[in-house]
């Protein structure tokens, strides 16, 4: 733990320019009462206040390292006032020995000073008693910010595993489906089995690559996404349409890796799968009030039956929205006219 003065320029300053307005003002008193000369009230305020700093920097030691402790309070009591005793000692002694071997042919002078030593004392006491109280206050707000910055850490590494759980519920169903669809390929079409297998190994290439990246840019993403559904299309064909609409300005804009991933899941599981005509899947992005809109879109027949789902998918989404946007982000989505739609806006900053 730093010195709460010394540790910045700023606080330096600040301290010594305190000192400095100090002993003008005691200056001024010397002179304005006591009517003693300009060089002398000059010195005095000076030596006096400026030796006092000095010595009240070191006031802090006793502080950092006798903390004050409920169950027993008297010994913290009696030790800083051990240590301000000691420390009014050597600056009195100094103070005094100094002056009055500077003034020594000032007799009226030198007698003021010895009856002042009282009232200097008391001053000092009190001056000291205001350092040790300021310096446990900072030492108490120094505390506080570094536990902050740990809660801070721990917070981070838990939203990270957090994270990190989510993307391993969704990675293998992702896989478990992919493999499933080869299984049935390769007997009845062993070409679009290996095709399949190939755009596999890219896209989980890609998913493994930035598995220590949270965000990538949203044209990239797109790009596995349309990986994705080519994988698909190779086993439903012409059943399966897909439709992207991105304005310019959002395709540099980070997004979570494989946050689209289950939403394209999720359309063809809920739309793909039960229709018997073909089913469009749409991508829309556009920027709207300082977030970046995104929709994923697909029809659906609503007379057709609901295929059961664990609904970890749109649920993971969301998660995963909030934790990495810390609650700014949103994440919602309707069903309704024989369309199902997943709206996502990303907080973010476009540039002019």
């Amino acid at each position: 733990m730093s010195h709460p003065i010394t540790g910045s320029r700023r606080s330096v300053l600040i301290y010594s320019i305190v000192w400095v307005v100090i002993s003008v003002l005691h200056a001024i008193m010397l002179w304005y009462f006591q009517h003693f000369p300009v060089s002398v009230v000059i010195t005095d305020a000076l030596s006096s206040n400026l030796l006092f700093g000095f010595l009240g920097l070191l006031a802090w030691y006793p502080t950092r390292y006798i903390p004050f402790q409920k169950q027993a309070p008297l010994y913290s009591i009696l030790a800083h006032v051990v240590a301000g005793l000691l420390v009014l000692l050597v600056w009195l002694l100094m103070t005094v020995g100094l002056l009055s071997e500077v003034f020594s042919n000032q007799e009226d002078y030198i007698a003021f000073l010895n009856k002042s030593v009282v009232w200097r004392a008391m001053l000092g006491g009190l001056v000291y008693l205001v350092l040790v109280l300021i310096y446990y206050l900072a030492s108490y707000s120094q505390k506080l910010q570094e536990r902050a910055r740990q809660e801070e850490r721990l917070s981070n590494l838990v939203r990270d595993a957090e994270l990190n759980m989510l993307k391993s519920q969704i990675n293998p169903h992702f896989l478990f489906n992919s493999l499933n669809s080869i299984s049935s390929l390769i007997m009845s079409s062993p070409d679009e089995a290996r095709d399949m297998i190939i755009r596999l190994s890219d896209f989980l290439r890609y998913s493994l690559k930035h598995r220590e990246n949270e965000y990538v840019p949203l044209k990239e993403e797109v790009g596995r996404m349309k990986d994705y559904l080519a994988i698909e299309k190779v086993r439903f064909g012409k059943k399966l349409q897909y439709v992207f609409n991105i304005n310019g300005e959002c395709e540099e804009i980070p997004v979570p890796t494989m946050i689209f991933q289950p939403l394209f899941e999720n359309a063809i599981r809920h739309s793909v799968y039960e229709s018997v005509d073909p089913v469009t899947i749409r991508f829309d992005c556009e920027p709207e009030d300082g977030f970046m809109k995104t929709v994923v879109s697909n029809d659906y027949d609503p007379g057709m039956p609901i295929r059961k789902g664990t609904g970890v998918g749109l649920q993971n989404v969301k998660q995963r929205i909030d934790l990495a946007y810390k609650g700014k982000g949103l994440a919602h989505w309707k069903g309704e006219n024989g369309k199902f739609s997943v709206t996502i806006l990303f907080p973010c900053i476009f540039k002019k």
